[in-house]
């Protein structure tokens, strides 16, 4: 059974189609892709599977319960959260009351096992605790993001451009981090700018255009895929 379902999924914005009638799976442990040019559908979807925006038509089910159109916390609390495009940090707080935060669903005797789960993931987050939070670099917000969302213990963690504005090398940080939340046991949902380097990183992936999947593999064979290549990958 897949731990994230969506069977014909439809999401307007007035008159405008942002998803017409999507079916996608994420199973148990792996790390799935979505990509596509911008405006293609991807934050929507993401937005969409956390309550944030109205499922007009079709069903969402997580861990086999149907969960539509249900409150962002009802979503939270059932293991489920999402690393937002843009970061969002709080940036007047403390590197530690944001991570503080993201456990504000979470039993107080569990905050203590959480944090020290963020910070063998991200060092640097241990070592900038006390910082402010809008003094990070760019990379360090992106982990204060993440680590913020592992502060919640999900089950399923979405992660919406995680690498977006970032130096290579930290973008390299960024994903070995990835696999590591994944070889801890949490599933992901990944959508991603840089699509050759999500590829290399994920189990399958699913192509959106203009609202519509267009091309669902592995992402092995959408890295080798030449209609992907050419569209997504700089024809290289």
């Amino acid at each position: 059974m897949a731990l994230l379902k969506l069977e014909n999924v439809t999401v307007n914005y007035g008159s405008i189609n942002a998803l017409r009638g999507i079916n996608l799976e994420v199973n148990e442990g792996e790390i799935v892709t979505l990509i596509g040019s911008n405006g293609a559908g991807k934050s929507t979807t993401m937005r969409t599977v956390m309550g944030l925006k109205h499922c007009d038509q079709g069903k969402i089910f997580f861990g086999g319960e149907e969960i539509t159109n249900k409150d962002t916390q009802v979503m939270v609390r059932k293991g489920m959260i999402l690393s937002p495009e843009g970061r969002q940090v709080f940036p007047r707080f403390s590197v530690l009351d944001n991570l503080h935060m993201g456990a504000y669903s979470r039993p107080d005797s569990e905050i203590a096992g959480s944090l020290d789960t963020v910070f063998s993931l991200f060092p640097k987050l241990y070592d900038r605790r006390g910082q402010i939070a809008g003094t990070l670099s760019g990379g360090e917000q992106q982990m204060l993001a993440v680590g913020r969302a592992m502060m919640g213990k999900p089950r399923l963690l979405l992660l919406d451009e995680p690498s977006l504005g970032l130096a290579p090398l930290v973008i390299k940080e960024i994903f070995d981090m990835i696999d590591k939340i994944r070889d801890m046991g949490t599933t992901i949902l990944l959508v991603e700018q840089n699509a050759r380097v999500a590829l290399r990183h994920s189990d399958r992936a699913y192509v959106l255009e203009t609202g519509k999947i267009v091309l669902q593999d592995t992402a092995e064979a959408l890295l080798k895929s030449d209609v992907v290549r050419e569209a997504y990958l700089g024809g290289l």
